[in-house]
């Protein structure tokens, strides 16, 4: 007889979502597919259906501040979304200092009970550490509107707790016929609809001001970078020069151009030279002058 999978509401899965939190535990669950397929109106109605005081202007994240400000601060038990979860968690980042605070983070929800809903293009784009031990639900965006349901194994001998290589050779005719129900760990559908016209109009508004404000930050810093560079650049070429000049290597007709790129005069620029050489040449003879 062939195996029976259940159609899951929303209601359905916040019990099951809120049973794993009241033992103590986080729930991380990773929705992916298609750019435009309902990623994130499935989140937020799923959000709405498992915390009661989910708010879409403070829960649904898009930056890695905002995160660690919600894992650090957000009520005991409280779920959040993190939209576009990409720019947070994508493998090729991995090295980065705070990518690994990131995951530590996620460490760190358990102690908080949360649950963490992630809207991803591409599920196996996630650094390894959090889609193998992390995530407890993985739901695939078929179409818009419908839902696949998977969960990892807990087989204590198996790599790869989401059978990949399996489900691969299973499903190889998936473009033309998407029967989920082949793979390992597929427990069955969720069927949606779009958010009510005022959760909507909230969420996408919401999505503006903050993406607006995190790209005003990105521009911010690296402003400040491009600063930091150009003093670095600059002080870099001053220490040449004055050993140029110290050295009797730079002839008044390249001071001159040189100044003249700059947008100083060859005056001023000598001048400048000059102090530095005095600077350098104090600091090799040492404070007391000896």
């Amino acid at each position: 007889m062939p195996k029976q999978f259940q159609t899951w509401t929303h209601a359905e899965l916040a019990r099951d979502v809120n049973a794993t939190q009241e033992s103590d535990k986080d729930f991380i669950m990773m929705v992916d597919g298609q750019t435009g397929g309902g990623k994130s109106t499935f989140a937020i109605k799923q959000a709405k259906k498992t915390c009661p005081w989910f708010d879409i202007k403070r829960d649904v994240i898009y930056s890695r501040e905002e995160l660690i400000d919600a894992i650090t601060n957000s009520k005991v038990g409280s779920t959040l979304v993190c939209d576009e979860a990409i720019n947070m968690l994508f493998s090729r980042d991995f090295m980065k200092k705070e990518q690994k605070f990131v995951l530590r983070l996620l460490d760190m929800c358990r102690d908080r009970n949360l649950c963490l809903i992630m809207c991803v293009p591409n599920f196996w784009s996630i650094d390894k550490h959090v889609f193998q031990g992390r995530v407890k639900l993985r739901v695939h965006i078929a179409r818009t509107g419908l839902a696949f349901l998977w969960k990892p194994s807990t087989n204590p001998f198996f790599k790869d707790c989401w059978c990949k290589v399996y489900n691969e050779k299973a499903t190889y005719n998936w473009d033309r016929y998407p029967n989920a129900t082949k793979t390992k760990g597929f427990i069955g559908y969720l069927n949606f609809t779009d958010m009510c016209d005022g959760d909507k109009e909230l969420y996408l508004q919401v999505k503006k001001e903050k993406k607006e404000m995190i790209a005003k930050m990105e521009e911010e810093k690296d402003k400040k970078k491009l600063e930091e560079n150009k003093k670095l650049y600059d002080k870099g070429m001053i220490h040449t020069l004055a050993i140029a000049k110290k050295f009797g290597m730079l002839t008044p007709g390249k001071l001159t151009l040189v100044a003249d790129e700059l947008g100083m005069t060859a005056g001023a620029l000598g001048k400048r030279l000059s102090r530095y050489i005095a600077d350098m040449d104090q600091e090799e003879d040492g404070p007391t002058g000896q």
